[in-house]
């Protein structure tokens, strides 16, 4: 049987990712996260425990991968602002 997840695989991804998520502002990204887990957090209250799971395990990858984009996005400021001198 084949191995699927290799090294070349996770750079096409990676690449994949890059150019899906790199037309969305840092911004959306932490607003669904946020949102996400403010839903996960009043089902909860609500006694929908399961459904709360679901939602709350999207909202740590929305926040991980929006904070991710947020801090490359100042890094290149940094790096175009440094070449500009």
């Amino acid at each position: 049987m084949e191995n699927l997840i290799n090294m070349e695989s996770l750079e096409h991804l990676k690449e994949n990712l890059d150019n899906v998520l790199s037309d969305l502002p840092a911004n959306y990204l932490l607003g669904a996260g946020a949102a996400a887990w403010l839903l996960s957090t009043g089902l909860k209250s609500a006694g929908k425990d399961k459904a709360a799971t679901f939602v709350e395990t999207l909202s740590v990858p929305l926040l991980s991968i929006g904070l991710y984009h947020k801090i490359t996005e100042l890094s290149n400021k940094k790096e175009s602002a440094a070449e500009g001198i």
